[in-house]
């Protein structure tokens, strides 16, 4: 007996990167749900339709990963837990860098944005599905991603905004892995698959 596609949950704001990365698990068999600006989306989507032969339909949610409302994220992962069932994981992939610039000139405006993006709106995501996770009973795994600026022994000169809402990502994750039940959920965070994916480019 085959063993049932895997069902993933993941964001993505377009880039080269969760583009791989949503084409390689579509590639070997994953059903799909992808959230962020859904225009963005479209062409990942038509890409895989038409690169992967049989590959399973890929859904898009569409959300706004700068809104203050949680609400809007527990409606988001609420329609993408509806239209797919259940989920085995979760893959959040949506980042935003922002400028290359130092810490002294990143205007307020700016830095609401990288905050947003990069720690609030995964801070609601991973509430919204571990909550759906644990209700169901089924399990399954919560994936954030982070570059090499956030890790404690490097510097990346002129992502300091970036790199301060990023490693707090890794907070984040050991706080929920102690709480979370480990049969439940597993967090952790993917410094290097940036390095690695671009490198692996279908």
């Amino acid at each position: 007996m085959e063993n049932p596609a895997k069902r993933v949950l993941m964001t993505s704001n377009g880039d080269l990167v969760s583009r791989n990365i949503a084409f390689h698990l579509a590639k070997h068999g994953c059903k799909l749900v992808m959230m962020g600006n859904e225009s963005s989306l479209r062409n990942i989507v038509d890409k895989i339709r038409d690169s992967i032969e049989g590959a399973f339909p890929v859904d898009v949610i569409a959300l706004d990963m700068e809104s203050d409302s949680e609400d809007a994220f527990h409606a988001a992962v609420q329609k993408a837990w509806t239209c797919s069932g259940y989920f085995d994981a979760f893959l959040n992939s949506y980042s935003y860098q922002g400028k290359m610039q130092d810490i002294l000139q990143v205007s307020q405006d700016e830095f609401n944005r990288i905050s947003k993006i990069n720690l609030t709106a995964p801070w609601f995501l991973l509430k919204a599905v571990a909550t759906r996770m644990k209700d169901h009973g089924s399990g399954g795994s919560i994936v954030f991603m982070a570059t090499i600026a956030s890790g404690e022994r490097v510097l990346y000169p002129g992502a300091d905004a970036y790199a301060t809402t990023s490693a707090a990502i890794h907070q984040l994750v050991r706080v929920y892995t102690c709480i979370l039940p480990p049969n439940l959920t597993h967090l952790v965070t993917l410094p290097f698959v940036h390095d690695w994916v671009s490198r692996h480019q279908p």
